[in-house]
């Protein structure tokens, strides 16, 4: 479903956008997939995008009913604006980072909520959960998308709480 905003953009109302560095795995495909019913997941990533053999492995992790679309930010958009078969209620949208999200959402690919699943501890990132971890980078991404009116929350499954990102401020913000 479709909703205006000005005159040039809409919000879609995607099945799941959800970030998580290991993209397609159990929880994804155990779980969010048989409450959500995807009738396609979409890959959003550059390395991926590129690579054949990586496409070829992923295939093999989605459903035979369930069609499979692999896509750089950039690449997802385009083929967003051309391709009305592209329902997004039924589409499952992973990305690996934050800022993937914000060059999908820049390009014209609204969505209402963003979902952060897992992002794993690196050197510039801290924990803000037991499964989110993020640098001040990747905070100041998602909060501009909050501001623009997406709701980003951690939600590392469809039966837990979703966890909005403001609640999430203090201790990422005590930290910084």
């Amino acid at each position: 479903m479709k909703e205006s905003r000005g005159s040039d953009a809409s919000i879609d109302e995607f099945a799941l956008v959800r970030i998580d560095d290991r993209l397609l795995h159990g929880q994804v495909r155990l779980n969010w997939m048989r409450t959500l019913f995807p009738r396609i997941v979409v890959i959003v990533d550059d390395i991926i995008a590129h690579d054949l053999g990586l496409r070829a492995a992923l295939d093999v992790l989605v459903p035979e009913d369930v069609g499979l679309v692999v896509a750089s930010p950039e690449g997802l958009a385009e083929r967003m604006r051309n391709d009305p078969s592209l329902d997004a209620a039924r589409t499952m949208l992973l990305l690996r980072d934050p800022a993937s999200a914000w060059r999908l959402y820049e390009r014209g690919v609204r969505y209402v909520t963003l979902n952060l699943g897992c992002l794993g501890v690196t050197s510039e990132r801290q924990r803000v959960s037991k499964q989110v971890a993020l640098s001040l980078s990747e905070w100041r991404i998602l909060s501009r998308l909050a501001a623009e009116g997406v709701r980003v929350s951690l939600q590392a499954l469809p039966t837990d709480p979703a966890v909005p990102l403001d609640r999430l401020a203090p201790r990422f913000e005590a930290r910084s």
